[in-house]
């Protein structure tokens, strides 16, 4: 039996359908890694085969070619409600639902009717009737009503799964919109189709219904990109990051913001979304003061909503790749736990150095005045003696040298507060601060003192705190060589080499015995000793009766006290 075709021109909204189809279902399977791509892919696959059976039936010329196509029309209906069914759940993000268990039940019920229908002469359970004069008219068997039924239900499935992407996602609304639009315009052509009054004579209302539901897909790839996966993440991380994060169009209009800008700010985002900044912000003058300042700004802030709490607002310009300025990114970070920890640093640091300080203090006052004034202790007590018998000519002796300990008390107090005036202030480095120190000692102490530098001492290359310990190093030195070792010229030699810093400080004095006076315990010494062992250092001295001293200290370059 052959079958004849001829053009009709209903055909051109058939094709019209059918290139949207295609087009579509390309774009798919390029994106057949986003959820719900595969069967929205299977799902234009089969509207292509549907439509083209349609195609067939219009251009056909004998009743039982027309008839024919029209049972093949039938046969894909319910593949065609299922792929939907599927695309839906799975693009919502409900994928755990179409376990292999429901995946095969899905298939087995079209793959039933499929049967059904071609074996319809047998029972007569899918059409009772079918017959053509101009239109074809056919009387619907039980089966048919089971499967427009299970066609509604899965429909109704569909739709339930679209509201609540509607109500759950904000990204996702305009897609659902869009999609619940298309189901419900489906099914009112399928009523029409079934009830058999159609206007629309011989086209099928449904395909009609197609053409005007077509154009809400490709809006929903194009317009709002549907598959791509990247904006769902993006979306993904901005309502759920800890930070507040909001986007500012050229015009100061809120373009968009997360979840927790709402919860931090006490807004709600579709009030706030295409409202100016300052109208919804306006119980928050600081904000608002920084996000108007030039661009690039970043300032802690404590919000009017928040007590005690603290807040940092980065104002970032956003610029496409063209470079056109969009508007600015608003971040605010939650820092009241990181204020707090830097209070408690401050604070310890604060504590630690006034700690220090003491301790630094007392060593002065022990090793220095200290001394000196046991030293005047001891010779008041004999003085007392020496009267006692009236020994008038000695105790005149001694008051003599108790004159002199004052004095050389008065001189260590001098010289103390003078290194307390000279201390780093961090502005100058620190070859400065040495140079500086040994003009102030020559002065105070009456002796010529030089200096000489390598070339591989840098800038920086030794911290403020550790400058505070060898200043009063250089001090002792310079005062024990003057005061006990009557020289009058000190050289002081500053290298560097291996990540070591070292000072020579060389005198023309006495000189000493190094054991004798480790023996003794020289305050002087122990006190140079411990301040450059506190800052990670060795001491070393030697010196010869007669021959002067040599005090070598040794710094690790570039480091601070610990």
């Amino acid at each position: 039996m052959s079958w004849h075709y001829e053009y009709s021109p209903y055909l051109l909204t058939v094709l019209a359908s059918l290139l949207f189809l295609v087009f579509l279902g390309i774009h798919g399977f390029k994106n057949r890694t986003a959820p719900g791509a595969i069967p929205f892919t299977f799902l234009m696959a089969l509207s292509i085969l549907w439509i083209s059976t349609d195609a067939f039936r219009l251009s056909a010329i004998e009743n039982v070619s027309r008839i024919f196509w029209f049972k093949c029309e039938k046969t894909l209906m319910l593949p065609m409600a299922t792929a939907g069914f599927c695309f839906v759940v799975a693009y919502a993000g409900l994928g755990q639902w179409l376990s292999r268990r429901m995946s095969v039940f899905l298939s087995a019920i079209p793959v039933i009717f499929t049967i059904l229908i071609l074996t319809n002469g047998m029972h007569q359970l899918v059409w009772k009737q079918i017959s053509y004069d101009g239109v074809i008219h056919a009387v619907i068997g039980e089966a048919h009503w089971a499967a427009i039924a299970w066609g509604w239900l899965l429909s109704l499935g569909q739709l339930a799964v679209l509201i609540w992407l509607f109500a759950r996602s904000p990204r996702h609304r305009w897609i659902a919109a869009g999609l619940i639009t298309t189901l419900i315009v489906v099914r009112a052509a399928s009523i029409v189709n079934v009830a058999g009054d159609n206007p629309f004579k011989p086209l099928n209302p449904m395909v009609l219904a197609l053409n005007v539901v077509l154009p809400f897909y490709a809006f929903a790839f194009f317009g709002f990109r549907m598959f791509d996966v990247v904006p769902v993440a993006r979306n993904m991380v901005m309502d759920r990051m800890a930070a507040a994060v909001m986007v500012i169009d050229t015009k100061m209009y809120i373009a968009d913001l997360n979840e927790t800008a709402e919860r931090m700010l006490n807004i709600i985002r579709s009030k706030a979304v295409g409202r100016r900044i300052e109208t919804v912000l306006v119980a928050f003058s600081d904000l608002l003061d920084i996000i108007r300042t030039p661009e690039g700004r970043q300032q802690d802030i404590r919000l009017e909503t928040s007590v005690n709490r603290w807040y940092q607002v980065s104002v970032f310009p956003l610029h496409d790749r063209r470079s056109f300025h969009l508007g600015h990114l608003i971040w605010i970070q939650d820092i009241t736990e990181r204020k707090a920890f830097q209070e408690q640093i401050s604070d310890y640091q604060k504590t630690h150095a006034m700690l220090q300080e003491r301790e630094l203090l007392a060593r002065e006052l022990h090793d220095g005045i200290g001394q000196t004034l046991a030293a005047m202790q001891l010779h008041l007590c004999t003085v007392g003696e020496l009267l006692a018998r009236g020994e008038t000519h000695q105790a005149t002796s001694y008051l003599h040298r108790l004159s002199a300990v004052v004095q050389d008390a008065k001189d260590s107090v001098r010289t103390y507060l003078a290194g307390v005036k000279m201390l780093p202030s961090g502005e100058s480095n620190f070859v400065e601060t040495v140079q500086h120190c040994l003009k102030t000692c020559g002065q105070n102490l009456d002796i010529h003192t030089e200096l000489t530098v390598s070339s591989e001492i840098q800038n920086g290359c030794v911290g403020t705190s550790v400058a505070v310990q060898l200043q009063p190093i250089l001090q002792e030195a310079l005062s024990n060589a003057r005061r006990h070792g009557k020289a009058d010229v000190a050289k002081v030699i500053l290298t560097g080499g291996d990540g070591w810093l070292r000072i020579m400080i060389e005198d023309n004095g006495q000189g000493f015995n190094v054991e004798t006076a480790k023996h003794h315990h020289s305050f002087g010494l122990r006190s140079m000793q411990g301040r450059t062992e506190s800052v990670g250092g060795r001491f070393a001295v030697a010196s010869t009766p007669g021959e002067g001293a040599r005090i070598t200290v040794q710094i690790p370059c570039g480091r601070e006290a610990s």
